[in-house]
């Protein structure tokens, strides 16, 4: 009786146990209610001028793709609303480290967007690869960042010694110059950009007569001023974030250095706003200018309107867009939001965006190239290229002399 007793409660507890496992095994997935993206933008530090208006301008984003319904997600099938969640990496990369680390491991993102700048996405980025997670690259354009063997990153940009590619053409089409001297700031994104000018303007017939690098840190430019005066070159090309390049400028005006053309790499507002008067002719790279009929453009253009974000002021709009693009149609085109499904989506995506044909090569590595502007009374004009697309061209070649602007 006894044995009887205790073979039925077995049996009852089997029968207990097996309800149970069914219960858990028939409990259906928490369904996923929103998508969300992660990154960092710095609103103080040294790049906080470049991109103050970015938070704005994503959250502008999210709100226009939600007014459609959100983005469809094929494992889910139906639409999803974006959010984003977003820290202020202080234009520090340790700190960017801190907050990439949250995003994945306490915000639990479904995918993350690169900060502003190079030096803050190699940091960014190893976070990435650490949890990989797919991480789309906005204003990065250093190519040490993709040729690490991290396989869950993209770039939007393209490789950067390809930088100047529009402004040499721009040079040998429209200009006689047939000297340059460079400088370039000390850090990897610009020694890469300074390799590529170096080469694209000796393949254009420009003989380089000064290159050399200089601290990121350096105040006082006047012995590289006055051995570029020494070589006299037609052309000057900086390749070197905002604050460095302003200084160079303001310095060069001071010891009267008067070549055909100065050229920077980085020309946006704060470096406007710091010159005035004097920058005007300074030619640089930026991305797009109103009058732009490429791709999915008049979707940009009512993004800036809403965000009441300047272009022009403001010309890395255009890669934070086109990463913004790429996260959407990667989304959209992946059969889930898993990690690996996502990546894979992302890379074999192929579009024409708003600055042309998007495609990532094998380091993951995209397409998107600048364009040529020149200050003109305190505005920035189109420059180069002359092609179908893009704005009538207006360029003023050479310079006049301090003296003669003044």
């Amino acid at each position: 009786m006894k044995k009887w007793v205790a073979c039925s409660w077995l049996w009852i507890l089997l029968l207990f146990g097996l309800m149970g496992g069914l219960m858990l095994h028939s409990t259906p997935a928490v369904a996923k209610e929103v998508i969300v993206i992660g990154g960092t933008v710095a609103q103080t530090g040294r790049f906080a001028s470049d991109v103050k208006p970015w938070p704005n301008l994503m959250n502008t984003w999210a709100d226009m793709i939600n007014e459609k319904g959100g983005l469809f997600v094929k494992s889910e099938n139906k639409k999803l609303p974006v959010k984003f969640v977003l820290y202020d990496d202080k234009s520090d990369n340790s700190t960017t480290v801190k907050f990439y680390e949250r995003l994945v491991t306490v915000d639990k993102v479904d995918i993350l967007i690169g900060p502003y700048s190079s030096p803050l996405t190699f940091p960014a980025s190893t976070i990435a690869n650490k949890y990989k997670m797919p991480m789309v690259c906005a204003e990065a354009t250093a190519s040490a960042i993709y040729t690490r063997g991290f396989d869950t990153i993209v770039g939007v940009d393209q490789p950067a010694p390809l930088w100047s590619y529009n402004y040499w053409d721009l040079i040998k089409t429209k200009t006689d110059a047939k000297t340059a001297a460079l400088l370039g700031e000390d850090m990897t994104l610009f020694s890469e950009i300074m390799e590529g000018a170096k080469h694209l303007s000796q393949k254009g017939g420009v003989k380089v007569v000064f290159d050399e690098k200089a601290s990121p840190d350096t105040k006082d430019f006047t012995p590289i001023i006055v051995k570029m005066k020494a070589a006299d070159p037609d052309i000057v090309f900086v390749g070197g974030f905002i604050p460095f390049n302003i200084a160079f400028l303001k310095q060069a005006k001071e010891l009267d250095f008067n070549p055909k053309e100065f050229h920077f790499s980085h020309h946006g507002i704060s470096f406007l706003e710091a010159l005035g008067k004097d920058a005007d002719y300074v030619t640089g790279e930026s991305y797009w200018h109103p009058g732009t009929k490429i791709g999915n453009y008049q979707e940009f253009e009512t993004l800036l309107q809403r965000a009441n974000v300047r272009i022009l002021e403001y010309p890395w709009a255009v890669p934070r867009f086109l990463a913004m693009d790429v996260i959407r149609r990667g989304i959209e085109a992946s059969p889930s939001l898993k990690m690996e499904d996502l990546i894979e989506a992302i890379k074999g995506l192929e579009f024409v965006g708003i600055s042309g044909r998007m495609t990532f090569d094998k380091n993951g590595q995209g397409k998107n190239r600048p364009v040529v502007d020149q200050i003109m009374n305190g505005k920035y004009m189109f420059a180069w290229p002359s092609k179908e697309g893009y704005p009538a061209t207006q360029y003023t070649y050479p310079r006049p002399t301090w003296s003669e602007m003044r």
